[in-house]
């Protein structure tokens, strides 16, 4: 009989293959006799809760990888081009390969829906007490929220994908489902549910789990989401994301980070600070990020890089003379020692990305795996979506909406955008987006929705699968394909 991946992982948790030791149980696993036992109390069931995160980690090439390799389809970053045969020249051009880049769209699949199928043995199986259910309904609310965030991103990347809410939707033959339903019937009431039952604090007190905010935040991105391609619901979900995003600006209590860089330091990544929700990465725990030798040069000295990703140089030169830029780019590095060279004078000519490089695991580019966190959601990501969706709505620049892009603008000593034309402002903010959260594995989405790849990479559009296909998704893994006879995405 045949039996589709999200089947496996939803009746056992083997752990995503990576170069840890298979054997190795990072302090979040639980097993599956666990799940099987549902959980009766509080305290395991925050045990069942917290191995969720590790199901999104994914292992040592998982999330922090795959997601980064594929906003190579975007105008921020780029790939090694002296690499021969590199695989991520295919998203640069905007032409992905089933076959070429296989493992970037298989990984991603089954960490989210491994995610997914615990979430809802959790949801499902958990009895909520009638005395004191608010604190069961907290913990519960953690389920809900990495459910709808899953489903979020599996929506974003491969468009229909099958539907499992319950344990009977698990089985044969199971369809995948438009993406209006996976909104509407997952995302929506996954998030909305998260918001209502989780604390305005964190379980852990910062953010290695969601509070109500990032809740809310997630909830706000998805509206706003909506409103773009490929739904295209227009001003009422921009209204929609405006007032939840409001909601957290006026009553969270949250502000930004003083310094920029401080977001990006190893030492305060458990501060309750700016960051809503993010995974956060522990080389010694085997829970690593990949931000070591991935992101150095190939001829950094005294350790070399690998030169996975570099800045992409037009986008690092329209980049403002800011305190991010000079946190986010490296232009300069020693390549003996006795020489230090600019990066148009280096092996690959491109600028190094280091806005990771304070999570380095002993010294700089010495080791593969690293610290660190991968920031899904921060206050940042609030203040510019309602930015840009208060004033989509309404074609009217607010005082709030003027405020919340001059707050991310002040932080970075950068200039402040004057314009009363909306059109002109909703430009700043997109273009604020991209400087903010440059390498953050958000500007593909960011791109995405508001179709504009076509403005940023006019050329490789001309010839890439997205054009001639009008969609911009990538393929289903083709494990899938052969396993369930799904039709893929057009061009795949």
């Amino acid at each position: 009989m045949k039996k589709i991946l999200y089947m496996t992982f939803a009746s056992s948790l083997l752990l995503t293959a990576s170069c840890v030791d298979l054997n190795q149980e990072p302090l979040s696993f639980i097993t599956e006799e666990e799940y099987i036992e549902y959980p009766k109390d509080v305290a395991s069931t925050a045990k069942g809760v917290t191995a969720l995160y590790h199901d999104l980690w994914g292992g040592n090439y998982g999330f922090n990888t795959r997601l980064q390799r594929l906003s190579v389809s975007a105008d921020d970053i780029t790939y090694s081009p002296t690499k021969a045969n590199n695989p991520l020249g295919l998203f640069e051009s905007l032409t992905p390969s089933i076959s070429g880049n296989d493992a970037d769209f298989s990984n991603p699949w089954i960490f989210f829906y491994k995610v997914i199928s615990s979430a809802n043995k959790i949801i499902e199986g958990t009895p909520i007490p009638t005395t004191k259910p608010e604190e069961m309904q907290q913990v519960l609310g953690e389920a809900y929220f990495m459910r709808g965030l899953s489903y979020f991103y599996l929506v974003r990347l491969f468009g229909e994908v099958p539907l499992m809410l319950t344990k009977a939707d698990i089985k044969e033959g199971v369809p995948r489902t438009s993406v209006a339903e996976i909104y509407d019937k997952a995302i929506i009431p996954s998030l909305t549910k998260a918001a209502e039952w989780l604390p305005s604090k964190s379980r852990s007190g910062f953010s290695s789990t969601p509070s109500q905010w990032a809740a809310k935040a997630c909830l706000a991105d998805a509206y706003i989401t909506m409103a773009g391609w490929p739904l295209n619901k227009g001003q009422e979900y921009y209204g929609k994301a405006a007032v939840t995003a409001k909601d957290i600006i006026l009553n969270s209590g949250l502000k930004l980070t003083e310094k920029y860089a401080n977001l990006w330091m190893e030492d305060k990544k458990e501060e309750a600070n700016e960051h809503l929700f993010a995974l956060h990465h522990n080389a010694k725990q085997k829970t690593a990020s990949n931000y070591g030798k991935s992101y150095y040069p190939a001829d950094f000295f005294p350790n070399a890089g690998w030169s996975d990703y570099y800045a992409n140089e037009s986008f690092y030169l329209k980049y403002p003379d800011d305190d991010r830029k000079a946190h986010n780019f490296m232009v300069k590095w020693p390549v003996s020692k006795s020489k230090v060279v600019n990066y148009k004078e280096s092996a690959d000519g491109l600028p190094a990305i280091s806005k990771y490089y304070n999570y380095n695991e002993g010294a700089p580019g010495k080791s593969a795996q690293a610290n660190g966190i991968t920031c899904i959601y921060r206050y940042a990501d609030v203040l510019l979506m309602y930015a840009e969706a208060s004033v989509r709505a309404t074609n009217t620049i607010d005082p709030l909406a003027r405020k919340s892009l001059e707050e991310v603008q002040s932080r970075a000593h950068s200039s402040l955008t004057k314009t009363t034309d909306p059109q002109s402002f909703i430009n700043a903010v997109f273009d604020e987006r991209g400087w903010e959260f440059f390498a953050e594995m958000k500007r593909w989405f960011d791109l995405v929705r508001l179709q504009k790849l076509s403005e940023v990479k006019p050329t490789e559009w001309e010839g890439s699968l997205f054009k001639a296909n009008s969609h911009y998704y990538f393929p289903v893994p083709s494990q899938q394909i052969l396993l369930t006879e799904w039709t893929n995405n057009a061009g795949y």
